[in-house]
């Protein structure tokens, strides 16, 4: 999952919302003074990582493309999943996704002192770009690709990303709508406080 996914994982919990967004990023000499939910929120993101990697629907997805997106798939699919999460935004959602987004910015922004000093440029980042916003469009998702692309030691294959996960919408979508229930079940189950933001889902069947 990308960043507009784990962050209405989180719900509306600055600092675990914190902690999920820089779980990636943070080195474990990084965290020796940060507070308990901050530490809380990495915990949450990396079970989401690892409920999300070995879930049999996001594995069809990542098959669905991987022969041309070859080491990139599971990324590709990361930032494309969160734009379907848009797309469904209603059916798994209790909030406004402008409220959340607009929400969230103003309280990570208040609580940035918390945050490593190397890490607080990527906090402001996000909240200066609305990068909550991106995963809207198609366009939006493309610009994503572009700036990984600048990143990738291949990034002929993030550039074409885009177009071979919209050869593949449909599919993608279906494993999308089957996993992300699931995933909502494992976090109202693992989450320390409780997240108001989901709307449970029933047991998927068959």
């Amino acid at each position: 999952m990308n960043y507009l996914a784990h962050l209405l994982l989180s719900g509306p919990h600055p600092q675990l919302a914190l902690g999920n967004f820089l779980a990636d990023m943070i080195s474990p000499d990084q965290t020796d003074d940060l507070p308990a939910a901050i530490l809380e929120g990495i915990k949450l993101h990396r079970s989401i990582d690892v409920f999300t990697d070995v879930h049999e629907d996001v594995r069809n997805s990542t098959a669905r493309i991987r022969k041309n997106q070859r080491k990139y798939a599971p990324v590709s699919i990361d930032v494309y999943y969160d734009f379907l999460l848009v797309r469904n935004w209603d059916r798994y959602a209790n909030v406004d996704l402008d409220e959340m987004a607009e929400y969230l910015y103003r309280k990570l922004e208040n609580h940035i002192d918390l945050v490593p000093q190397p890490l607080q440029k990527r906090v402001s980042s996000m909240i200066d770009h609305k990068w909550l916003s991106t995963y809207r469009t198609v366009d939006g998702i493309g610009n994503v690709f572009r700036r990984m692309a600048h990143r990738a030691s291949r990034p002929e294959i993030i550039l074409h990303a885009l177009d071979h996960l919209l050869e593949q919408d449909e599919g993608l979508q279906s494993d999308f709508n089957h996993f992300f229930p699931d995933m909502i079940s494992h976090v109202l189950f693992a989450h320390p406080y409780g997240n108001e933001w989901l709307i449970p889902q029933n047991e998927r069947k068959g």
